[in-house]
C-alpha cells in the first residue's frame, strides 16, 4: 500500500467521528479554498514519491530535501504549514468535504501519470 493510501486511510479512522461542517461556526479567517487544497495534496503527495524514490536509492540528507520540498510547496500555494493544519482540521470536520477534496487531488495524479506504452 503506498503512502498516499496510508495517509488517507489514517484520516479517515482519525476523523470518523467528527460532525458536519457547520458554514457559520469554527471557519478559521485563513481557511484555504477547496481547490487550492486539492493542489497543496496533489504536490504533497508528488513531495511524497521524490523522497520514496531517493530513500530506495539510499541517498542522504533527505531531511533537509523534505524541509526544501516542503517550504517550496508552502510558498508556491502562498500558504503557511500552520494555515494549511488549521484548514485541514476544519475540513476534517465533515468527511464527506475531507473525502471530496481528497477525490479531486487522486483524479489529478492519476492525469499525470503517465501512460505506459506498449512495447
Amino acid at each position: 500500500m503506498n503512502r498516499f493510501h496510508i495517509i488517507g486511510l489514517f484520516l479517515v479512522l482519525f476523523t470518523g467521528c467528527t460532525n458536519k461542517i457547520d458554514d457559520n461556526k469554527d471557519i478559521p479567517a485563513d481557511l484555504i479554498p477547496k481547490d487550492q487544497m486539492v493542489d497543496v495534496i496533489v504536490d504533497m503527495r508528488l513531495m511524497d514519491a521524490i523522497m520514496n524514490v531517493k530513500l530506495r536509492k539510499k541517498e542522504t540528507g533527505l531531511d533537509s530535501v523534505n524541509v526544501v520540498l516542503h517550504n517550496s510547496i508552502m510558498e508556491k500555494h502562498g500558504i503557511t504549514r500552520e494555515q494549511f493544519e488549521r484548514s485541514l482540521g476544519y475540513y476534517q470536520k465533515d468527511l464527506k468535504v475531507l473525502d471530496e477534496i481528497y477525490e479531486q487531488a487522486i483524479t489529478k495524479l492519476t492525469l499525470l501519470k503517465p501512460e505506459k506504452t506498449e512495447q
